[in-house]
């Protein structure tokens, strides 16, 4: 009687543990299910904004990135985009992205306010002489940057021969007149066609190389230039159409100037812009004027990291390394002024 009564009670405890048993596994199955149902209706892209635009608000992307999207002739997927002050009135934007083709692209962009009078832009030339020969914009940089006037970003600057070395356009630096001739462009039709300056009221100007003369007494800072691609807000049509890293810059009505820097030749990481897509980039940031500088493998964009306070170049130039250049235009932060 007593071993019934216990074998029963061990056969329905067994039965009520199985019961329990198949009840958390059926719970745990349907959470699972679950799970995966709300991970697929809702994708997470961890460590990046997720690349989607047509997704995402405003909010989620930087002003100038946002800009771009505006004009929907130049973004397809946004993959990253990064903004961040490099000191007051400097801004950085880097811009990871599919164009509308698919094909990937890089943008680096400084903005800097002329408006605060501690900052300047300035000539750098190849060991801070007057010799024509090239150098690095990161070594020009760090041989005229001190505590006093801090360098706190750079481009490269005007074309330049490659035999002889000598740039294309005319070169004024800190006042004085190193180079006031444009050289023969036959073999180069885009290059020697203009020049980017800083006048005597610290005011930007682009102009065509027959300006030059009526205007090289307010130049105090000056660099030949390349194609004019943006003239009073319009975009100047270009006939040439060639894919290439990028380098330019242009300035808005409220003396905001921009750098910008292009990467491109790689496939998988930039392609490279055309005149046509430069130009929309520009006009989209409210610039006023834009000149094309020297581009390809010269292309080089530098900052002042605001983190480690060293003086950096953030692209990838195509040549695989920084490339020596005829001179570059630099960002100078001034404590006497």
């Amino acid at each position: 009687m007593h071993i019934q009564l216990f074998v029963s009670l061990s056969l329905k405890k067994n039965n009520h543990m199985k019961m329990k048993l198949l009840t958390i596994n059926c719970l745990t199955v349907l959470l699972l299910f679950l799970n995966v149902s709300c991970i697929k209706d809702k994708p997470f892209y961890p460590g990046e904004r997720k690349p989607d635009i047509e997704e995402t608000n405003d909010e989620d992307y930087t002003d100038l990135t946002q800009k771009l999207i505006n004009t929907k002739k130049v973004i397809s997927k946004v993959i990253k985009d990064t903004t961040f002050q490099v000191t007051e009135g400097v801004e950085a934007t880097e811009i990871r992205y599919t164009n509308l083709e698919d094909k990937s692209m890089q943008l680096f962009i400084l903005a800097i306010d002329l408006k605060l009078g501690n900052l300047t832009l300035k000539v750098a030339t190849p060991f801070d002489q007057t010799a024509f020969t090239t150098q690095t914009v990161l070594d020009m940089a760090e041989m005229i940057n001190t505590s006093e006037n801090v360098v706190i970003g750079g481009i490269n600057g005007d074309f330049y021969n490659i035999s002889t070395l000598i740039p294309r356009g005319i070169v004024h630096k800190n006042g004085d007149i190193i180079k006031d001739t444009f050289s023969d462009n036959t073999d180069a039709p885009q290059q020697g066609l203009s020049f980017f300056g800083v006048l005597d009221d610290g005011k930007p100007y682009i102009g065509d190389k027959s300006e030059y003369e009526a205007m090289a007494g307010r130049l105090n800072e000056a660099l030949g230039g390349g194609i004019v691609f943006l003239k009073d807000k319009n975009i100047i049509t270009q006939s040439i159409t060639n894919i290439d890293p990028r380098t330019a810059i242009g300035y808005t009505e409220d003396d905001i100037v921009y750098f910008l820097v292009a990467d491109g030749r790689n496939p998988i990481y930039s392609n490279g812009l055309t005149y046509a897509e430069l130009s929309i980039i520009m006009k989209a940031f409210d610039v006023k004027d834009a000149v094309n500088l020297d581009g390809g493998g010269s292309s080089t964009f530098m900052i002042k990291n605001p983190i480690s306070k060293s003086l950096e170049v953030r692209n990838q130039p195509s040549d695989g390394a920084d490339r020596a250049v005829a001179n570059a235009w630099l960002v100078i932060s001034s404590k006497n002024q």
